[in-house]
């Protein structure tokens, strides 16, 4: 996957459709700090093309449970675009939104 910050997916910030719920992905990563270079979600496995990033977010020391995670803003060879993160406390990944 090339990492391309000019990319379309760059205009957009954040996508237009978020999950209720954010659903967890089976990956394979070259580098385990780096985005997954495939993944798979609802049994459809995806390659990725591009992506931008990382964007960490994380909440404020005072909240109860904190955040932390580095998001993805991603395209796949099949032209689908996604927001993905990685839970930064336990390397899990997870999709979280869809571009249009």
């Amino acid at each position: 996957a090339a990492h391309a910050p000019n990319l379309s997916l760059a205009v957009r910030q954040r996508p237009e459709h978020l999950l209720p719920r954010p659903r967890q992905l089976e990956v394979v990563s070259i580098l385990s700090e780096g985005p997954p270079v495939q993944f798979m979600v609802a049994g459809r496995h995806y390659c990725l093309a591009r992506f931008c990033g990382p964007e960490q977010i994380e909440t404020g020391w005072w909240r109860k449970d904190p955040v932390r995670r580095d998001y993805y803003r991603v395209e796949t060879t099949s032209g689908h675009r996604f927001w993905l993160f990685r839970h930064l406390s336990t390397g899990d990944w997870f999709l979280h939104g869809v571009f249009a």
